[in-house]
């Protein structure tokens, strides 16, 4: 009987026992399923850090190609209205893009019909766009004098900034700072806007879409068409064709420029981009061209 009461009383410090070694299972398999994602992550991230390194060495490669096809008489056939040529080096693709600095709406110069065409051709009504332009050009001049729909000192101490400028852009970041500019409206009319034409008007053989879109009298459903055409024929030798329905005030003389931007996008994974955009300045002519980087940018 005694050894029986014996039994009994142990079988409950058993089960505690089985349950804490089951538990402590668990937790080991936590600590080294928690480990295991820990490593594989930092492996991904190495493998990311590695990759982004190879795609800037490939965005780098794509900018001295474009900088090289400036060089070349008429460009090497390259357009520069912002078509696009393609480069891979060790399996990692980039495309590079050239841009003629006076195919874009200079923000401290261009007509105030051209400013109010690109805002509607972003999505602003008439009047939105007629207030807007004229808080830009309250902006960038240098009087107290308030544009019909515009903003000077008062309307900005109304709503608590600072402003306007009174003065030139000098980046075209400032253009956030402009009242009533929101940061989608900023980064839609971006890819339009430029500081290097130094012109009121565009040149319509080297404008890219989003300039076209924004000159009054244009069709929109001809500006593709009108495009392809023009670098069919820049790369034949043939005459460019020409823009109809466009007030010719607004249009520049079609003559090369001499700023000039250089645009690569490489992205070899979806965690992996990689943007480098290098503004140059043509120097010289002949065998002793050369160019001036005036700015260079990283973006990833």
């Amino acid at each position: 009987m005694p050894s029986s009461r014996v039994v009994r009383a142990r079988r409950p410090v058993a089960g505690v026992a089985l349950v804490s070694v089951l538990w402590l299972l668990v937790l080991l398999s936590l600590i080294v399923l928690n480990l295991s994602a820990g490593s594989r992550t930092e492996l991904q991230l190495a493998g990311n850090a590695r990759l982004a390194a190879s795609a800037r060495h490939v965005a780098e490669a794509g900018v001295n190609w474009g900088a090289w096809s400036l060089l070349q008489a008429n460009t090497a056939g390259w357009l520069a209205d912002g078509s696009t040529r393609s480069l891979e080096l060790d399996g990692i693709g980039v495309e590079v893009a050239l841009f003629d600095e006076q195919g874009k709406i200079d923000l401290n110069e261009a007509d105030p019909l051209l400013l109010v065409g690109l805002l509607e051709s972003v999505g602003l009504d008439e009047k939105a766009a007629l207030a807007q332009a004229d808080a830009i050009l309250d902006w960038r001049d240098e009087d107290d004098l308030l544009q019909p729909e515009g903003a000077e000192e008062k309307e900005y101490e109304a709503v608590g900034l600072l402003g306007p400028g009174n003065r030139p852009f000098e980046r075209l970041e400032e253009l956030r700072e402009v009242l009533g500019m929101s940061e989608e409206l900023y980064q839609q009319m971006l890819p339009a806007l430029t500081l290097h034409s130094h012109k009121a008007e565009v040149n319509p053989m080297v404008a890219p879409r989003e300039v076209l879109l924004a000159l009054p009298g244009i069709h929109p459903e001809s500006i593709d068409s009108y495009i392809e055409e023009r670098r069919r024929n820049y790369a034949s030798g043939e005459r460019p064709p020409l823009l109809t329905g466009v007030d010719p005030r607004l249009l520049a003389p079609n003559a090369p420029g001499v700023n000039y931007s250089i645009v690569t996008d490489t992205a070899p994974n979806p965690d992996v981009k990689i943007r480098q955009q290098l503004l140059v300045r043509l120097q010289g002519g002949g065998r002793r061209q050369s160019f001036e980087v005036l700015q260079n940018s990283l973006r990833q």
